[in-house]
């Protein structure tokens, strides 16, 4: 107690005497500075301290926050960063076969990859003078803008910090989600490092300029990537972008659908709202400026230079140029994919044709591939032939008046279609074709969609080629034109004329019906159909035994039938008709290659011989039309064909280089004047034009030669049998024939005999020949026997 109290009285003494000093002290300026100084001093010291305490508090506080967000990241290798860097979508381009570019393909945003070395300097300086003036001098980020991060997520400030490089902007494109959260900025710092020691300044250039949105381009189409937006906004090249062009892309990364000059229809915006846009490219150009990237007088020129007069009005679209070629090339690719992915995953192409769920499954996959991965694809279509036979079928003088159909419930009037298809015969190539008319009235291919009956373009694919090859019956046989009943089914000519004894080959070239199908009545047992199997032309089974089958009885596309007719040219080999002749990925590697894979179908011997016959359908045959009107030496061979009603009408013809073939008739089964030959004409002015175009490539002065395995021999032409052996009266000719021609001795009772001429649907046939009248081998004769059985009657 004592002590407490001697304590409290020193204090007092202490106090009082201080006091006592002060009222003693003299306080001249220099005492009152000197007093300030030293407290200010020692103010100044504690605040020093407190700070750097605080400050290494905060500072420990983030990089242990930072440590924590980040601890779970997985360290990428290099590769596996550059990979992921460079991954983006990209549209496929597809190439005509003479290498010009068809365009990009249909895909949710258009990119084109390209290098550094391909864009403009002035881009480059452009974007660092505006995004990122210290880009050469850090190592992804800035620090100041990691502490200040650190203090507002510390301190819970609503706001958040901006100024990101272009490294984490390109990190954040790239790697990251879109989250706003501290998090994922941790992470795009950590990343931003790991992309500074992995790529080098041009390589993270390059990638973030291929990578970051440019808005919209002249068509309306989501663009991304510098070359994309160089000529979907000015027609231009990413490297021949001029000062203030190059300043305007630059500036539209920060907000690129407000700065974007174009709507999603495709129009220019509004005056008032382009000059967004405008504005940000001033502020660009000025940082330019300041960061002496040009000069004044540079600057000034960039000002004054009319951007919106730059505008690109509309540049090339695919599916608006090209939409037949287009969506043919987009179906043929994914097609072709879903095979290639699937045997990746050890999925076979049985396993996959035969699981629709597995079918769709890599169909959705390769779909989405074509469209996103940058693939280039290349193309057998001559562009040159391509757009002057499409320009050719725009004359509406080649079609028939707009017939009213019923579509969905409603009347509206169709307008008459085309398609034409042409295939070179030793590669399979599809050099050129025409899907329709208007793509707007009507999306289908009417080469490879519209499946319709053949008509007699059937019957020497399925009768006549056949009964050469089973070795039934040559050109200068006999067959028997004369009507019969089949269970109710009596078939009739075109002409509702029967023609009586004639030879096979004026039976093919005029196309007769019933000499026909008593031919092919003694065949069927023999399944002629699986050469159809074999050209890959795929009927329904049980349309297959009809006996109507060669006047058409059945649908198929054009595709099938030039398929087909190529066979007879290409010496009896089939070869399957393509359009891609090779899929690259977007770093040049091949995934796909064409391999062409002939078939043997028909011997060379009947093939040439069907060739003999079928040139004749052009010189008196049923397109007798077509004679004298070629402009160029052409040595073709052909079939016209119509269908049941007069629905639709073809031709289909070959030479030793090409097969060309149109189909025409309306979506709905609807009957029209085929009688006018609209198909002939079409096709003669077609191959005209297009011989002139490349006649190389149409096989000007290119003739078909007789193949060693075919000789010319006298015939009897009832019996089939060798000269000397005929039965008396019978006929006999000169021939062609091969080595499967059966030309045993026969008599006119033969079986053989009488079922080639119809027996076996006519029990009636041996009265119906007369062994010793004339076998019409010309229509004239014809026309003249028929006139002398006329007048006898009479």
């Amino acid at each position: 107690m004592s002590k407490l109290k001697r304590s409290s009285s020193d204090g007092k003494n202490i106090y009082t005497q201080n006091k006592s000093n002060l009222k003693t002290v003299k306080w001249t300026p220099y005492v009152i500075f000197n007093s300030i100084y030293k407290v200010c001093a020692n103010l100044f010291l504690l605040i020093l301290i407190g700070g750097f305490l605080l400050a290494t508090l905060l500072g420990g506080f983030g990089i242990g926050y930072f440590a924590g967000l980040v601890k779970d990241e997985p360290v990428p290798s290099k590769n596996e960063l550059k990979n992921s860097l460079y991954s983006m979508n990209q549209s496929s381009t597809v190439y005509f076969a003479g290498g010009e570019s068809l365009g990009s393909l249909n895909a949710d945003t258009l990119r084109t990859v390209i290098q550094y070395d391909q864009v403009t300097p002035h881009v480059v300086d452009a974007l660092i003078s505006t995004e990122d003036e210290n880009f050469y001098q850090h190592n992804g980020i800035v620090p100041k803008a990691f502490i200040r991060a650190s203090a507002q997520e510390f301190l819970g400030s609503a706001s958040s910090s901006g100024g990101s490089t272009l490294t984490q902007q390109l990190v954040k494109n790239q790697l990251l989600s879109n989250e706003t959260s501290f998090e994922r900025k941790a992470k795009e710092m950590l990343l931003s490092f790991r992309v500074e020691k992995t790529l080098t300044k041009k390589q993270i250039l390059e990638a973030y300029l291929n990578v970051v949105s440019f808005g919209r381009n002249t068509n309306g189409q989501n663009i991304a990537g510098i070359e994309a937006a160089a000529q979907g906004v000015f027609g231009k090249k990413a490297k021949d972008l001029n000062i203030a062009q190059s300043a305007y892309l630059a500036g539209m990364p920060q907000n690129p659908y407000a700065y974007t000059p174009f709507l999603i229809t495709g129009e220019v915006k509004k005056d008032a709202d382009l000059q967004y846009g405008f504005q940000r490219q001033k502020y660009v150009l000025k940082r330019m400026k300041e960061e002496k990237k040009i000069t004044e007088q540079e600057y000034r020129n960039a000002l004054k230079f009319n951007l919106k007069q730059s505008f690109v009005e509309r540049i090339s679209k695919p599916d608006v140029e090209y939409p037949f070629l287009t969506k043919e090339v987009e179906n043929r690719a994914v097609d072709i994919l879903k095979y290639e992915l699937a045997k990746k995953d050890k999925v076979s192409a049985q396993e996959l044709d035969e699981t629709p769920i597995l079918n769709d499954e890599y169909t959705a996959l390769a779909n989405d591939k074509v469209r996103n991965e940058g693939y280039k694809i290349q193309t057998t279509i001559n562009k040159p032939i391509f757009d002057k036979m499409n320009e050719i079928k725009d004359n509406p003088y080649y079609y028939s008046y707009d017939r009213p159909a019923e579509v969905e419930g409603k009347t509206v009037n169709l307008q008459q279609e085309v398609g034409v298809m042409l295939k070179e015969n030793e590669t399979g190539k599809i050099i050129a074709f025409v899907g329709g008319r208007d793509y707007e009235k009507s999306q289908n291919n009417h080469v490879t969609q519209t499946r319709r009956s053949p008509g007699s373009t059937m019957k020497p694919l399925v009768a006549y080629a056949p009964a050469i090859e089973y070795g039934v019956t040559t050109p200068e046989t006999m067959l028997l034109d004369k009507r019969f009943d089949v269970n109710g089914y009596s078939p009739e000519n075109y002409a509702r004329e029967e023609f009586g004894q004639i030879t096979t080959r004026m039976a093919l070239i005029n196309s007769f019906n019933l000499s026909t199908l008593r031919l092919y009545s003694s065949i069927q047992d023999r399944k002629p159909w699986e050469f159809l199997d074999k050209m890959h032309i795929n009927i329904p089974d049980n349309q297959k035994p009809n006996l109507s089958l060669p006047l058409g009885a059945t649908d198929m596309t054009l595709e099938d039938d030039v398929d087909g007719f190529s066979t007879f040219a290409n010496k009896g080999n089939y070869q399957e008709s393509y359009m891609i002749e090779s899929i690259k990925d977007n770093s040049g590697k091949t995934i796909y290659k064409h391999q062409a894979a002939p078939e043997r179908v028909f011997s060379d011997a009947t093939a040439y011989i069907m060739t003999d016959m079928l040139r004749g359908v052009l010189d008196t045959g049923s397109a007798y039309q077509l004679k004298g009107t070629f402009q160029f030496n052409q040595d073709w061979a052909g079939k016209t064909g119509t269908a049941e009603n007069g629905t639709d009408s073809l031709f289909i013809a070959y030479n030793p280089k090409v097969t060309l073939g149109i189909w025409m008739g309306y979506d709905k089964l609807i009957p029209f004047d085929e009688e006018n030959h609209y198909q002939l004409k079409l096709w003669r002015d077609i191959n005209n034009s297009i011989t002139a175009v490349d006649p190389e490539q149409m096989g000007v002065n290119e003739q078909f030669s007789k193949p060693d395995s075919v000789e010319t021999r006298k015939i009897c032409q009832i019996t089939n049998s060798p000269n000397g052996s005929c039965n008396q009266g019978e006929p006999a000719a000169d021939s062609l024939v091969w080595k499967n021609t059966d030309l045993s001795n026969k008599t006119i009772d033969d079986s053989r005999v009488l079922n080639r001429l119809g027996n076996k649907i006519d029990s009636n046939v041996k009265a119906k020949i007369s062994p010793k009248s004339p076998i019409a081998d010309q229509f004239n004769k014809l026309r003249g026997q028929n006139k002398k059985s006329e007048d006898k009657t009479q």
